[in-house]
């Protein structure tokens, strides 16, 4: 477990990054509660649908090494809080985003696999927010999503070795796991390489504003009493399924909440195929428990 130290780039940007559904949104608004922050909304290098994709450049999972022109001046104006384009009405004090003296907080999940280019570029402080594969999986039933095995395929292949090749196995625990596996074994290099902040889901939704004072120090964020009020709010809000985000809900118990829906044998896939990156990554994970 890692042992947490204030981050001297007080104003670069923080990048939140994850596997999708694994609570990138929740945490990015919750560090955009700090005074001198702004959230932009949209993921930058989100390839679908009519997303901003990188200005036009990506079409689907990649890992950005040597970003053309294009993309440096789309990764730069999205980190600086200088295009509209990646403003979206999950974001938070646009307005404030192209001051000079505001920290601007970007949530991209499709950011994972390229944290050493976005590092050298725009300068940002990247965490990477875990969330069980359990859990993941029970967020994409709920949304009616796949994991994406075909798109990433090609990368892990090249970047993990040919007995990493991915392909649906028709059992969706099994899926799940070697998709969840595969992000961020492919990811961690870049981690290491730029020492982001490991965050598990669990210790930040269940650890309240105690956990979240000591993620504020390690990020250079301050932490108002206003900012601790609105923390975690004591909500119930709805499940329904058609939202993509529900915000009002008790973080507490969407922290272990997904396990009611999973029966043993996927819990056992789910470790067979991610149990080993699992371990990897708890002992990267930042150690929220109160600071003297």
């Amino acid at each position: 477990m890692a042992t947490p130290s204030p981050n001297p780039r007080t104003r670069a940007p923080i990048l939140v990054t994850g596997v999708p559904r694994s609570g990138t949104t929740w945490v990015a608004r919750q560090l955009a509660l700090a005074p001198g922050t702004a959230l932009a909304g949209r993921e930058p290098m989100n390839p679908r649908g009519s997303q901003y994709a990188l200005a036009g450049t990506l079409t689907g999972w990649t890992d950005l090494h040597r970003p053309t022109g294009r993309q440096r001046t789309a990764l730069r104006t999205a980190y600086a809080g200088l295009n509209p384009l990646v403003y979206s009405r999950y974001g938070t004090r646009q307005w404030a985003a192209p001051l000079p003296m505001t920290r601007v907080v970007v949530k991209d999940p499709f950011a994972l696999l390229s944290l050493p280019a976005i590092a050298e570029v725009t300068g940002a402080r990247a965490v990477i927010v875990v969330r069980h594969p359990g859990a993941v999986l029970a967020s994409y039933r709920r949304m009616g999503w796949s994991p994406d095995l075909d798109e990433l395929d090609p990368i892990a292949r090249r970047l993990l070795g040919e007995e990493r090749a991915l392909s649906p196995s028709g059992d969706a625990a099994t899926d799940m796991g070697a998709f969840w596996a595969a992000l961020h074994d492919i990811a961690l290099p870049g981690i290491d390489a730029t020492g982001a902040t490991v965050l598990f889901h669990e210790d930040i939704a269940a650890g309240g504003a105690a956990a979240a004072r000591t993620l504020f120090t390690v990020l250079g964020l301050t932490m108002t009493a206003e900012v601790e009020r609105r923390w975690a709010p004591e909500g119930h809000g709805s499940s329904d399924a058609a939202r993509l985000h529900n915000f009002d809900r008790d973080p507490r118990a969407v922290a272990t909440g997904w396990r009611a829906g999973l029966d043993e044998d996927e819990l056992a896939a789910l470790d067979r195929t991610a149990g080993a990156t699992l371990e990897q990554l708890r002992r990267r994970r930042v150690d929220l428990s109160p600071r003297a």
